[in-house]
């Protein structure tokens, strides 16, 4: 049996050696919106619905190379041109690209945008689900961080890179991410459709129905089978904010997301 690693490598090299001979697609559906906030059971769905081809998030664009993009370093464009596999599709999602998505729109004026949204006290509980980190810490320590097993989750947590003080906790640090992802849909909404996790979970089938018609996709596919599927891992949405976050740090994620958060319709 192939070690992890070595499935990782395989596959990567795989989709290298198809972006040799895949040509980008000029007017894909994109789909964007922050980790954890729903962006792959939609992207998903949507598709399966329409009989369309999807990339399902895009190794080449993860941290740190995030980061590098957002800053002007790296071209996306180039990105673009070097991993054409990962754009050739009819629907394309990978939440990194909403940190940059002025760059996003500029190398696609073509393309059809969704924009996921979760409410934030949700979205961030989930992301700590997922990462086995508990929510009502004052800080993440080294024995925290050991037990993470994708440690560029560390280079996340830099709150400045987010719009947010140096000086601020993990919780205020993915508070001022939410926002920073947000705000990318704010300054572009001429452009995207919103799609909210909460009417997502309220009427699955009717959600993506919907959305379909949005974007006029026609049905090609019963997808009545697949509205329950985990596509990532589920968060504890049993436990409640307060027990999870505790006072201090969900009141954290509310003065931080406050604005935002009414945009959107969720109460505080």
């Amino acid at each position: 049996m192939l070690s992890p690693k070595i499935k990782k490598y395989k596959k990567r090299l795989f989709c290298y050696i198809k972006s040799r001979f895949a040509a980008v697609n000029e007017n894909p559906i994109i789909v964007l919106g922050n980790q954890k906030s729903g962006t792959s059971a939609i992207a998903h769905l949507l598709a399966d619905f329409g009989g369309l081809s999807k990339t399902i998030d895009i190794p080449p664009l993860w941290v740190p190379v995030v980061f590098e993009v957002m800053q002007g370093q790296i071209d996306f464009q180039d990105m673009v041109r070097r991993h054409r596999f990962y754009f050739s599709t009819d629907i394309i999602k990978e939440p990194n690209m909403t940190f940059f998505a002025g760059q996003v729109l500029k190398a696609f004026p073509k393309a059809r945008y969704v924009f996921v949204v979760r409410d934030p006290r949700d979205n961030i509980r989930s992301l700590l689900n997922r990462m086995k980190i508990p929510g009502n810490i004052d800080e993440i320590n080294e024995q925290v961080f050991s037990s993470v097993s994708l440690n560029r989750f560390r280079m996340t947590l830099n709150a400045s890179v987010w719009g947010g003080d140096k000086t601020e906790n993990y919780i205020g640090t993915l508070s001022h991410k939410w926002n920073k992802a947000v705000d990318n849909y704010l300054l572009y909404r001429d452009r995207m459709i919103l799609a909210k996790y909460e009417d997502f979970l309220a009427d699955k089938y009717g959600f993506v129905v919907k959305l379909a018609k949005q974007l006029h996709i026609p049905e090609k596919a019963n997808i009545t089978d697949r509205l329950d599927v985990q596509y990532q891992p589920r968060g504890n949405r049993s436990i409640s904010w307060e027990d999870f976050f505790g006072i201090e740090n969900l009141s954290r994620i509310e003065q931080i997301c406050s604005s935002r958060m009414k945009e959107f319709g969720y109460k505080i």
